[in-house]
């Protein structure tokens, strides 16, 4: 079943709004929104009762009560999830938690971002590519690091859709696509 992006872009507003908009809050509401999610694209069973149409609204809420409370959801998030399941679009749970993230990110103007290295970097240089990146891009960037050392050296740095791939991994494959062409 297609997922109504319009339906979903109008659910992830409504959850916005419901909640507090301080940084510790929201960073909560996306773990949990994360969660429900994860549940519904990873088993079977509860997306199954979801979608049923022989099931009673108050059967799925009678699951839902139980998600509520095993995962700390808050009320507004849960009633949220009400109205989904009760209009019959269960299915954009499965992509509600990238979506809101993205909003969350926007509001705080803030993207998550990763350095891809061959081998371990300092706070010193990573402090340096965190400027630089945050400066081209005009927002906030928070990173997390990897190591790769299928790179063998330089890095991979990826904020967003912006992308900068300086490793000498990457710069071997190009070398052998061109040298192929002769």
């Amino acid at each position: 079943m297609k997922v109504d992006k319009k339906f979903l872009k109008k659910v992830v507003k409504v959850l916005i709004s419901g909640i507090e908009k301080e940084e510790s809050a929201l960073v909560d509401a996306v773990t949990k929104i994360d969660l429900i999610s994860k549940l519904y694209r990873e088993n079977r069973v509860f997306r199954n009762i979801l979608l049923n149409p022989k099931l009673s609204f108050e059967e799925k809420e009678k699951l839902l009560s139980e998600v509520k409370n095993s995962l700390n959801l808050s009320d507004s998030i849960y009633q949220v999830i009400l109205f989904v399941v009760k209009e019959n679009k269960a299915n954009i749970l499965k992509e509600i938690g990238k979506e809101f993230r993205f909003e969350v990110e926007k509001f705080f103007a803030t993207l998550k971002g990763e350095v891809i290295t061959a081998h371990p970097i300092d706070e010193e240089l990573l402090s340096k590519i965190k400027a630089v990146v945050e400066s081209k891009l005009g927002k906030k960037v928070e990173f997390t690091v990897k190591e790769d050392p299928s790179l063998i050296a330089g890095a991979v740095i990826k904020a967003g859709s912006y992308v900068l791939d300086s490793s000498i991994k990457t710069f071997m494959k190009k070398l052998e696509q061109e040298l192929s062409r002769f």
